[in-house]
């Protein structure tokens, strides 16, 4: 159950809310957005930061949603990777490229990732050292920034995983929309025959 009461707002009565609105795909606000508006300030500025990231950036798509899903696999974080999942296979990433996100018992190395392109084997691999170690070592950040070919890509990318590790935790901590306590779905990849 949240641990603090969502603040729904209709519209016109918050500009806050407003431009959260504005920024979501069908203009309704989620439960997400209505528990950070029990701190206006707080949820407007995250507003700012989550339209940067999400609808400003460079990087493609396709290898925004891999960030973000892996990150929702490390923490468990199931509202996020609920609400991501389909706007990754909308950019593009396969059935296969998702159970690879989503395995987490994989370690943290380049040779774990064999379903992924180079790209986002070297993401993946990145996210990981973010995510569970804050510390990435100097072979890994080069890899990644030799796939990227843009310091512009290679700060986006570091910030979009920064920006969803913030995301699970608020989403985890919160228990927003009852998912803390639920385990992140899992791919199924059907047979080839």
């Amino acid at each position: 159950m949240p641990r603090i009461p969502y603040v729904y707002m209709n519209e016109g009565e918050s500009d806050v809310a407003d431009r959260i609105r504005s920024r979501r795909a069908d203009g309704k606000l989620l439960e997400l957005d209505a528990m950070l508006l029990n701190a206006p300030q707080i949820a407007d500025g995250y507003n700012a930061l989550l339209r940067a990231v999400r609808m400003e950036s460079v990087v493609p798509d396709a290898l925004k949603e891999l960030v973000i899903l892996r990150v929702a696999a490390l923490n468990s974080a199931a509202f996020e990777w609920i609400h991501h999942e389909p706007i990754g296979r909308k950019a593009g990433l396969s059935t296969t490229e998702l159970a690879t996100i989503r395995d987490t018992s994989r370690a943290c190395s380049s040779g774990s990732t064999s379903t992924l392109s180079p790209l986002y084997a070297a993401a993946l691999v990145y996210t990981d050292y973010i995510t569970r170690s804050i510390r990435v070592p100097q072979d890994v950040f080069d890899n990644l920034r030799a796939q990227l070919g843009s310091d512009q890509q290679m700060v986006e990318v570091t910030v979009t995983a920064a920006t969803y590790n913030m995301v699970s935790r608020v989403l985890v901590a919160l228990d927003i929309s009852d998912k803390a306590n639920t385990e992140v779905p899992s791919v199924d990849i059907e047979p080839v025959d």
